[in-house]
């Protein structure tokens, strides 16, 4: 065997490559070639990737996997310009020769220029000429690597209308021919809180995966604090909102470990061994959060003290609930979203005031991201379990268990009513 390859499974490496260094590639060669062929680049990426797993099966992966999937996926870009005799065109568009456009590659793949090729992207992504949740969606899609399925659980909509939402907003980027470069301050606030969603729904897919067996996928946590990160370090974008996102992610990785058994099931939080939470990280958590504070909090740090009141207690009976309620009322003074009305309701019920939360679930039953929102159901089986209503539990988790997409979802659903109906 060549001493520069490894024995490493190209498949889980490939697999990693996808979350990992494809929004790299993407970024430095849509960077190189112009925003009008990023759909030409993420083909000709993933090619690249799909070629890795045939060619790496029986001598391994090389030294350099990067560099050779880079140079693989910069070749197929080059081929697919000349076959559709656009190279000349594409390369007058871009003002560059192409040895030119090689040598700059090269420099924005070195590791000092990444991270602004990716932060350059990012903002391209999150364009004002796009609508909130396509400026999401394609986010979402290009530099992070979700599925159409992971997006539209995270935006709450159908995969159909994700799969358009991603085809319309790079028509509208390649229509208006965008540059990628970094906003300009006047729309800095702006943009930057939609990149702030993005990696809040990339961490909270990777937190509770929407698709296969895994319950949870730490490398897509990983990837999105690791975005997050990348902001604070750019003193444009480390913004109060920005170290309190950061410390809303530490705060749930934190946790991560104890999240599944030793079978890969789900393990519920009044059921975790907390001994197995990082307390390194639930620390670091607190420190971005007070390097985070500021006059008039943001979502992320009312979120992300809520997450730390689950840190520092003991067990379920001794949370501060009444503590999480009130930072759920002021949540909701910022954003009158369901999911903060849900979370509330189950606060309440743990802190005794079952009928209320109850109440509270009823009143958001028809909104319009609830319908087919199967935790709704979940909180519903709580609830009525608190209020020592087996009957109404089972009814609900049952529901619930219809509506779970899932395995993982269902397995655990599966477990809660068995427990419920007894022997």
């Amino acid at each position: 065997m060549d001493p520069e390859v490894t024995p490493t499974e190209p498949p889980q490496l490939v697999e990693h490559f996808f979350r990992h260094e494809s929004a790299k590639l993407i970024s430095v060669l849509t960077r190189a070639f112009g925003v009008r062929y990023l759909d030409l680049v993420e083909d000709k990426v993933q090619e690249a990737m799909m070629a890795a797993v045939q060619a790496w099966r029986q001598p391994g992966i090389p030294a350099n996997p990067s560099g050779w999937i880079y140079r693989v996926a910069r070749n197929r870009v080059l081929d697919a310009l000349r076959r559709e005799k656009i190279h000349q065109r594409a390369l007058a568009l871009s003002h560059q020769t192409e040895e030119a456009i090689e040598s700059l590659v090269e420099e924005w793949l070195s590791e000092d220029q990444l991270p602004d090729s990716l932060l350059r992207m990012i903002f391209v992504c999150c364009h004002p000429g796009l609508d909130r949740q396509s400026q999401i969606a394609m986010t979402l899609k290009i530099l992070c690597g979700f599925s159409i399925s992971e997006i539209a659980r995270g935006l709450l909509i159908s995969a159909e209308a994700a799969k358009k939402r991603v085809q319309r907003a790079k028509k509208t980027l390649a229509q208006q021919q965008i540059k990628i470069d970094l906003p300009p301050a006047a729309e800095l606030q702006n943009r930057l809180s939609v990149v702030h969603d993005v990696l809040y729904l990339m961490f909270n897919e990777g937190y509770s995966t929407s698709q296969g067996h895994e319950p949870l996928r730490d490398d897509i946590c990983e990837e999105a604090a690791r975005l997050c990160h990348l902001l604070c370090q750019h003193k444009a974008f480390s913004t109060p909102e920005t170290r309190a996102l950061m410390a809303l992610m530490l705060s749930h990785a934190a946790r991560l470990g104890a999240r599944v058994d030793s079978k890969g099931a789900v393990v519920l939080l009044a059921e975790q061994d907390r001994t197995q939470w990082d307390r390194k990280l639930i620390n670091i958590a607190e420190v971005w959060l007070e390097r985070s504070k500021t006059g008039t909090p943001s979502r992320f740090h009312l979120e992300a003290a809520i997450s730390l009141v689950h840190c520092h207690a003991s067990g379920v009976a001794a949370t501060n609930w009444r503590l999480i309620v009130q930072f759920y009322d002021h949540l909701l003074t910022i954003n009158e979203s369901p999911l903060y009305v849900l979370n509330r309701a189950i606060a309440r019920g743990e802190s005794g005031d079952v009928d209320i939360a109850l109440a509270e679930l009823e009143s958001i039953r028809g909104h319009r991201e609830m319908r087919s929102y199967f935790l709704l159901d979940c909180a519903l089986g709580r609830l009525h379990e608190l209020g020592s209503n087996r009957t109404a539990a089972i009814e609900a988790y049952s529901a619930a268990r219809s509506a779970a997409a899932a395995p993982h979802e269902q397995a655990l659903l599966d477990k809660k009513l068995t427990q419920l109906r007894g022997p």
